[in-house]
């Protein structure tokens, strides 16, 4: 699973990199506007799904629960000390709603255990070893959340990290930044799909 975190940028718009994204094969796009108006937020994320509901595309927002809802996306992604309104925001979303929380390692991870969510992110700069170590540790514990490992990965990168464990891994300019955004998120694409094949 690759997911696309679309952010501001100083090329394209927020919707242009969604869309290249998604014209390279990605089918997950969450948005991350820290900072940003939240007319600003809300605009881009109704502009976004319209695209993403074209293209049977998620699409779901960093720390913005009330903007998920309003707009009607997919879910939210919670971080840092918002993961610990995940039960809330579940209520909030209902029961349809994708509801991510950010991980800095395997105990964040376990204490989601009584917890309804749908996947946890590991933060970018941690090793393939460390996410190895981390998935494992999850496992052991016999806990089968995805667990999703963010970072600028290359496509070989991103076999690395699969074989270590992670269900997916979360980019953002190694696709917004690449010279053919949509070039690069085809070429992530087949790396995963290739982990599949193993």
């Amino acid at each position: 699973m690759l997911q696309f975190i679309a952010r501001i940028n100083d090329r394209y718009s927020v919707a242009e990199l969604a869309q290249m994204a998604i014209e390279g094969g990605c089918h997950w796009v969450e948005l991350d506007l820290p900072g940003a108006s939240d007319d600003f937020v809300r605009e881009t994320a109704l502009e976004l799904k319209n695209l993403c509901m074209e293209t049977g595309t998620f699409l779901t927002i960093v720390d913005r629960p009330e903007v998920a809802k309003d707009a009607g996306l997919h879910g939210v992604q919670l971080r840092g000390a918002s993961a610990g309104r995940a039960a809330e925001v579940r209520e909030e979303l209902g029961a349809e709603a994708i509801i991510g929380i950010e991980a800095a390692g395997a105990n964040d991870i376990l204490r989601t255990q009584n917890l309804d969510i749908d996947y946890a992110t590991l933060p970018a700069g941690l090793s393939v070893a460390d996410v190895e170590r981390i998935v494992a540790d999850v496992r052991k514990a016999e806990m089968q959340l995805p667990v999703v490992a963010a970072g600028e990965f290359t496509p070989d990168e991103a076999i690395e990290v699969m074989v270590a464990g992670a269900s997916g891994i979360a980019v953002s300019t190694v696709i917004a930044d690449a010279p053919d955004p949509v070039e690069a998120t085809q070429l992530l694409i087949e790396a995963l799909e290739a982990t599949r094949r193993q």
